[in-house]
């Protein structure tokens, strides 16, 4: 059995543009690497423990203990992010309350406790997501 050969990282081939082909070396797209990959599934994280925390927040039926819990899990999915993706994320729940049926002050409460200044960020962004929202909606039904 002989063994795999040896790959190198992209930045290590002698390929022409980033991301080439090269015959020795992994083929990456270009502008990605392994850790572009691992940010997007941080924030794909944070989105899904922001979401839980949003969802307790409705219904109003977690107890006290669960609700820590989720803020917690929140307040360490979002210390991994990066500028830009907490940029994304906050787009994201300015989108998720701008398009909820439920109330928002429950939502931005929950937000402000679990993340104050994430929460200040959203808050900016919620009413000029709304704007778009319906601007949005609005040519839709013209």
């Amino acid at each position: 059995m002989q063994p795999f050969p040896h790959t190198t990282h992209p930045s290590e081939t002698p390929c022409a543009a980033p991301g080439g082909y090269h015959p020795d070396g992994p083929t990456v797209p270009p502008g990605r690497d392994s850790a572009g990959t691992e940010v997007g599934l941080r924030l794909r994280l944070a989105q899904r423990a922001f979401a839980a925390l949003i969802e307790a927040s409705w219904p109003r039926s977690a107890g006290v203990l669960s609700l820590a819990r989720l803020r917690r899990t929140a307040r360490r999915t979002l210390s991994g992010l990066s500028a830009d993706d907490r940029s994304r994320l906050s787009r994201w729940l300015s989108l998720q309350m701008a398009s909820a049926s439920a109330p928002g002050t429950d939502v931005a409460r929950m937000l402000a406790a679990a993340a104050p200044a994430l929460a200040a960020h959203v808050d900016a962004l919620l009413a000029r997501t709304r704007e778009e929202l319906s601007t949005r909606s609005a040519g839709t039904t013209a």
